[in-house]
Parts: C-alpha cells; structure tokens; sequence
C-alpha cells in the first residue's frame, strides 16, 4: 500500500477515499496540501492558507471561507484528510458547472461559451473583457479553457454554484 494510503497524522479518512481516489489524484492533493502547509506540521490553518493563497492572488476572505468549509471536525484547521475530502467534492462540483459551460461539448470553454455564460447570469460583458478574463485562467495560451485550467484556478473558490464561481474569478482577477 502507498504511503499515506488510509491514515494520516492526524485524522481519519472518509472511508470512501481508499476505494476511489486514484493515484495521481493522490499526489496532485498532497503536493497542493504541501504547497500550503507552510509550517510543514501536517495541518493547514488560516495563517498558512492565507499566505499560501496570496501568493496565488487569492483574497484572506477566500482563504477563510476555504478553511471554514474544508475543516470538517472544526478544530481550526485541516488535516490531509479533510483536504482530499472537500477537495474531492469540490472537484465533482466544478466538473458540473464545467459541463454547463460546455456548450458544444468539446471539453474546453471558449470565449463564445463564456460570454454566453455571463449572458444568462445577466452579467452584460464585452468581448476584450471576456477575452481578459478568459486568459487569466488560460494557462496555454489556446484562449480557451481546459477543464484542469478550470480546476486549478477554481480550487480556493469557496462556492459551488455558477455565480459564486465567476464573483471569485472576477475578484481574485482584481486583487491580482
């Protein structure tokens, strides 16, 4: 069995993890989980997101907001367990309004798609402020968005819903 494969150090997994969580899955989360583990102690506080998540031009309010919906036992921070766990379900949640997005199922969203998106939330957008908002997330340069560019830039949004989502890639847009 893989290191850290059904314990941590200091909590317990959802018994779920061990059955459904691949591999590179695994990695991917404990490389982020370590990425903001700043003190390196095997838990992730508000002082360590906060920091972590600046760098990244993420906001303190998301920062808290992450770590109040991540921290399921409310001990003040989160183990890798409820890392992968909310994390996990985050992803499923993302994946959905991805799909949303998707118009013309093709796997990526485009500007179109994306302007179109904004339309039906009623948010009025112009092509050169789509097209920015668009490459902010954009990390290949395809002005297009792949679902992992989509995840990976949304990861710290502390909503699930289309909204919610596109106010937190509007802010963290600002605060950059």
């Amino acid at each position: 069995m893989p290191e850290g494969r059904g314990s941590t150090m200091h909590g317990v997994m959802p018994p779920h993890y061990l059955h459904e969580l691949p591999a590179e899955d695994e990695k991917r989360f404990e490389k982020i989980f370590q990425k903001l583990d700043l003190d390196g102690n095997g838990r992730i506080d508000v002082k360590d997101l906060s920091k972590a998540l600046r760098k990244v031009g993420v906001d303190k309010y998301y920062a808290e907001k992450f770590l109040a919906r991540s921290d399921s036992t409310k001990s003040g921070d989160i183990t890798l367990a409820e890392f992968i766990h909310y994390v996990r379900e985050h992803e499923k949640n993302l994946r959905l309004q991805f799909s949303h997005l998707d118009k013309n199922k093709d796997g990526k969203i485009d500007l179109e798609e994306l302007i179109k998106a904004f339309e039906e939330l009623g948010i009025k957008m112009d092509y050169n402020e789509a097209k920015k908002l668009l490459q902010r997330m954009d990390k290949d340069g395809s002005l297009t968005i792949s679902f992992n560019e989509w995840r990976d830039f949304l990861l710290y949004a502390p909503s699930t819903d289309l909204l919610g989502l596109i106010e937190y890639w509007h802010h963290t847009n600002v605060s950059n």
